[in-house]
């Protein structure tokens, strides 16, 4: 197995770990989720800064002390996972300076696709916010258990794309600063071989490697 595929094993356990824990936590201590927090506005996502302090205010306001306590505990420990496992991807990736386990053309792509995602939730939620379709006062937002729902899920997806982005990057930097040759003509190989010739990341790769032997 190569540095590659242990360093995705080793982010994809941890973040099976992350998902089962933090649900079964939920589901442990979680009181009433699946009752609406009344007079809740729409909130575009949990990833945004003032969503936290929104939510767990509004579940204050309604006596559920418990259930604040917990949203504002997942948030941390999801935010504390994407933050954790970008630093190790980047280590990781600065350290072993290895081929890109995710890929330019990718990361690309998966984060284009992440935005469009959030937009389109947004889009929806305001729509549906805005029609007279029976639904919890608030909005489908109002409903704590689809808070736990969405977090958690798109935390993990997150955490593990943060991971290999932050890994390639540390290789793709470290590379560029030693600038040694037959890396650079490796890296070239590697990713018109993997990705084909006239992708982004083989673009890159010969760029880095054209800026060296100019020098």
């Amino acid at each position: 197995m190569s540095q590659g595929d242990r360093f995705r094993t080793n982010v994809t356990l941890v973040v099976v770990a992350y998902a089962v824990l933090l649900g079964v936590l939920v589901y442990a201590l979680g009181d009433d989720l699946g009752r609406p927090v009344q007079n809740m506005a729409p909130q575009v996502s949990w990833l945004m800064p003032d969503t936290t302090a929104v939510r767990v205010a509004a579940l204050k306001a309604t006596d559920r002390a418990g259930a604040a306590g917990l949203y504002a505990l997942a948030a941390a420990l999801s935010w504390g996972l994407i933050g954790a496992l970008a630093a190790a991807g980047f280590a990781w990736g600065v350290l072993n300076k290895g081929a890109t386990v995710l890929g330019v053309d990718k990361a690309v792509t998966y984060l284009t696709a992440l935005a469009g995602l959030y937009a389109l939730a947004t889009l929806t939620e305001v729509l549906l916010h805005a029609t007279d379709l029976p639904m919890p006062r608030g909005g489908l937002h109002a409903m704590p258990a689809l808070w736990f729902g969405a977090m958690i899920p798109s935390a993990a997806i997150l955490a593990r794309l943060a991971a290999l982005l932050a890994h390639d990057a540390g290789s793709l930097i470290m590379i560029a600063v030693e600038a040694e040759p037959a890396r650079l003509a490796e890296l070239v190989s590697v990713a018109e071989e993997h990705r084909g010739a006239g992708s982004m990341e083989a673009r890159l790769a010969r760029l880095l490697a054209g800026r060296e032997a100019a020098s």
